[in-house]
C-alpha cells in the first residue's frame, strides 16, 4: 500500500537531481538549480517516509506475520 508511492516519489525526486550539488558554492547556484535541488530534497524525504511506512505496515515484507501466514498457506504448511 505504501510501497507504490515510495517508488513514485523516488522517480519524481530523480527528475530534479542536480549533479555535484554539494560541490557548487551556494553563491554560484542559479535559482533554477536551487529550486530543483529543493524539490529533489522534498521528494526524496517523502519517498523515504513512504518506504519507512511501508516497512512498518505493508504485508509484502518477509518479517511481517501476514507474509509468513500467506507463504505457509501457499506451501501447504499448517500452523
Amino acid at each position: 500500500m505504501y510501497l507504490g508511492p515510495a517508488f513514485l516519489f523516488a522517480a519524481f525526486a530523480s527528475l530534479f537531481y542536480v549533479p555535484s550539488f554539494l560541490d557548487i558554492p551556494f553563491g554560484l547556484l542559479t535559482p533554477r538549480q536551487l529550486v530543483s535541488q529543493l524539490l529533489f530534497s522534498v521528494f526524496a524525504l517523502i519517498s523515504l517516509a513512504a518506504l519507512a511506512r511501508s516497512i512498518e505496515l505493508d504485508p509484502v515484507w518477509p518479517w511481517r506475520p501476514e507474509f509468513r501466514r500467506v507463504m505457509n498457506w501457499l506451501m501447504g504448511r499448517t500452523q
